[in-house]
């Protein structure tokens, strides 16, 4: 086995599992989230003499399916000898999502004030869990960088990223977030034909990614409104996949996985900005 794809959402652990494989195949080239078919006609990339791992977000082809289908199947240039699709509980990737979003609107223009405002909100929820309900924090998030992010655009891209899921089933390895990060890889292991490496690092790069590498954190973070909101509109979607548990528990969270966070990956994006560097690179070795 010389190349593996890895196709994941926003925030269910794409980099990480891509990563693991990456070790698990002694090393090689890592491609990340290339946006164009042309990257995949290349034949010099099903050719290549050492390993290829390449990993893809659905946004970046959701608007395309029918282009994403023809990678995942092998119909252009490239024909990954094993897919890897990741699916994780939506309400998670919601809350990652939100805490990660500074970092990107840092590299927007936002200033030291708007994250200063935004990470003090985000502390008044750590101290106390039931003040904001998670809508109500993203309604502050809009508020204070501007923007339009809503909590029901992680869950309506879920939708859609669970209904591609279903069409092509047959195509591609099935990998619950929750699984992998609770160490249950057999699976996995049995889809790659060898053991999955237990080394975790991360090329320096993409070590802000990492928040709280764990799952169902959500119950800490969500209201009994917010639940309420989720569970009318996606229950069906989050059932097919075994998240049928909706039992929320608010409690105070640790600011290593929110207010702190922030901070750390916040300056990174600062550094960024001031040094005019991209946000992540294309590939590496």
């Amino acid at each position: 086995m010389k190349s593996v794809l890895v196709v994941g959402s926003q925030k269910t652990g794409t980099t990480i599992v891509a990563t693991v494989v990456q070790h698990s195949m002694g090393g090689g080239r890592f491609y990340v989230e290339p946006r164009s078919v042309a990257f995949f006609e290349k034949a010099g990339l099903s050719a290549s003499p050492d390993p290829v791992v390449i990993k893809i977000l659905y946004e970046h082809w959701m608007q395309k399916q029918s282009l994403l289908t023809g990678i995942v199947r092998g119909e252009t240039g490239f024909r990954p000898d094993r897919t890897v699709a990741i699916v994780r509980d939506p309400r998670d990737g919601m809350i990652s999502a939100i805490m990660y979003s500074a970092y990107e609107r840092v590299l927007e223009g936002a200033s030291r004030e708007q994250v200063s405002e935004w990470v003090g909100m985000v502390r008044d929820k750590e101290a106390d869990p039931e003040r904001y309900s998670v809508t109500r924090l993203s309604e502050g998030h809009n508020r204070i960088f501007r923007v339009e992010y809503t909590p029901t655009s992680f869950l309506e891209t879920f939708a859609s990223y669970s209904a591609w899921l279903a069409r092509n089933r047959g195509h591609f390895h099935l990998l619950r977030y929750e699984d992998f990060v609770a160490g249950n890889t057999a699976a996995l292991s049995a889809c790659l034909g060898r053991e999955v490496a237990s080394n975790r690092d991360m090329h320096p790069e993409f070590q802000r990614l990492a928040r709280t590498k764990q799952s169902g954190n959500w119950r800490k973070m969500m209201l009994d409104e917010d639940v309420a909101f989720v569970r009318e509109r996606y229950a069906d979607a989050l059932a097919a996949f075994g998240y049928d548990d909706w039992q929320a528990e608010p409690q105070r969270t640790d600011p290593a996985v929110g207010s702190d966070y922030i901070i750390r990956i916040t300056e990174e994006a600062f550094r960024r900005r001031s040094q005019g560097m991209p946000s992540a690179p294309a590939a590496h070795a």
